[in-house]
Formats: structure tokens, sequence, C-alpha cells
């Protein structure tokens, strides 16, 4: 056998070789995922359908101390309809793998195979309170029976906290003229740092003063002269016990017009304890805040939670 005829023979033996090894490695068919949000998420997420726009970081881990591949973004194909990692990986013959995410990619967490953790995670500034922390976890136990992509179910890590303003009654009568504006939202003595464990928030170490609103928002009333309600807005902030210096001061502006001449009858901000009624946030579950705004400085404050679904029930601040 000549040189140049047993070199290409060694060449065939070692591409069959490396064949073999990566079809017993890894089949044909790579990971793909379909993500969905557990109830309604970077700037909230509405509804269960994860948007296409929306990346996220996914590793996976045959046991406890091995990992197949970890901290992988993985992006949505148009091709598939589906979301896989950037760098395709594919199933394995056999065995189980643990699949663990957080969205959205940017936010820069920690995955392990016990879940996502995060330390000094900070809320202050506006992305941060329209980013919707996620995380997500699945199993396949047969992967030598994989499904065609695998479902990530993501639940909200922080606490959605929506604010709404409405005239407490009508005030304008035949002689005059009441014109009602809420002028300034904030919240203050709220924990803006915090570490993420598995699900739980801990070592919330650091108070901060939000500015909601500071656009004057007109209270509006229906064709019967029944007080609407307006949206302000609506944030996401750090799961935490609301202490003792948790408070929201509003602004309001009351003008009464009569025989042309305006009079502005109260117009000095008002402060309301959080913590006298609604003891904390929790993570995934939203808290509607009414602000009713009337004539007299007199704050009535009841509360109560829903899902992240609006159910319609609210956490009612009324001034009587």
């Amino acid at each position: 056998m000549r040189l140049s005829t047993r070199i290409l023979c060694l060449l065939g033996l070692a591409l069959v070789s490396a064949c073999s090894k990566s079809e017993v490695d890894k089949p044909v068919g790579s990971i793909s995922f379909a993500p969905v949000a557990a109830k309604a998420t970077k700037a909230i997420i509405a509804g269960t359908t994860y948007p296409v726009e929306e990346s996220f970081v996914v590793s996976a881990y045959r046991s406890a101390s091995e990992a197949y591949f970890e901290d992988l973004t993985a992006a949505y194909s148009s091709t598939l309809s589906l979301w896989e990692t950037t760098d395709a990986q594919f199933w394995p013959l056999g065995g189980s793998l643990d699949f663990i995410a957080y969205s959205p990619a940017s936010a820069g967490l920690t995955i392990t195979s016990g879940g996502v953790s995060a330390e000094d995670y900070t809320i202050t500034t506006a992305a941060q309170m329209t980013t919707d922390l996620c995380y997500a976890s699945a199993s396949v136990a047969d992967c030598a029976n994989h499904p065609d992509s695998v479902p990530l179910t993501f639940s909200h890590a922080l606490s959605q906290v929506v604010f709404r303003v409405k005239a407490s009654d009508y005030y304008s009568t035949a002689t005059s003229t009441v014109t009602l504006s809420m002028t300034s939202l904030a919240l203050k003595g709220i924990y803006s740092v915090g570490d993420l464990n598995q699900g739980t928030w801990e070592n919330l170490g650091s108070e901060h003063n939000y500015t909601l609103s500071g656009t004057p928002t007109a209270l509006t009333y229906n064709g019967s002269n029944q007080p609407e309600t307006v949206d302000v807005c609506a944030y996401l902030f750090l799961p935490q016990e609301l202490g003792p210096n948790a408070a929201i001061s509003v602004g309001y502006n009351i003008v009464q017009r009569v025989s042309g001449t305006d009079y502005t009858l109260e117009n000095t901000p008002v402060t309301i304890p959080l913590g006298s009624s609604l003891t904390q946030w929790e993570p995934g579950k939203k808290y509607i805040y009414t602000l009713n705004i009337g004539m007299n400085n007199v704050i009535t404050f009841t509360a109560s939670t829903v899902g992240w679904q609006d159910d319609g029930d609210n956490i009612i601040v009324e001034e009587n």
C-alpha cells in the first residue's frame, strides 16, 4: 500500500470514529424551550404568554454535582417558534436533566443546581422598577424520550404595586365648580436592596424614597357625575415587610371657582403609613392602592391583596 493511500485510510477511520463519538454523546435533536409566565410579567409582562423579544439564561444539570451546560442565553427562534440557546445544545441519549433559568437575561443572577440567587439585587431606577425578575425550573426524567421542547413556567420574584386615584365625591354645584387633581406621589422608607435565594428574599438592608409621579393627574367624572378611577402607575419592588418608615406621600390640589375667582382649598401633601393595615408585600402578588381624594384632610386606610391578575379588589386609601 502506498503511503498516500495509507494516510487516506487512516483519515477515514478517524472520521468514522469522530462521528461515532458524536452520536453517542449527542443524538440528533437540539434542546429547545417553550416558556410561559406563571401569571401576568422586561416591563411587567401581561398575560401568560412569554414575549418573543425577551430572552433568558438557562443551565442544565445531570445531578447536583454535574453540569450538562451552564449560563447559556436562550432567545426566540422564528424558524422553530421556540426558544433555543445561542450555543446549540443536544439531548443526551439517556439519564435525566434538571433545568434552571432566570429572566430577563440582562439580570445577571447566579444559577446553581440548587436554584437561582443574587446578592445585593437593587431596585432604585425606573428601568429596575419596570423589569420583571422571574425564575423557572423543569425536569426531564428520561432524556431518551425527551419532549419536543422543555416547558419552563416562570414565577415572579418581585411584588407589583399599582396606584390609582379617584375623587371621593362630586363637589361642584350650581354656583361653584370644584376641580381636584393629584399633584405628586411618592413612597418613603421602602427597602431597595436585598439578597435572593431560591425564591426567598433576605438581608433587606437599605431603605429608599421613590418619586413615582410628579405630573398632575386630573380627577374625572362620568356622564352621571360619578367619580372615575384613573391609573397613575405600576411598578415592581422587592418583597418585604412594611416597616415603621414605609409610607405613601400624596400631594393634591383642590380648586374651587366661585363667581369667576379660583380659591385653593387644600394643597398640603399627606403622608399615610403603609404598615398600619397591610404589613408586607409578597413575591408574585399584585397590590392595588386606590387614593380617594376629597374636600377634607381626613385619611382612612384599608388593605387587601390580590394575585398578579387583577381580581378587582383594592387597597383603599380614602380621604372623606
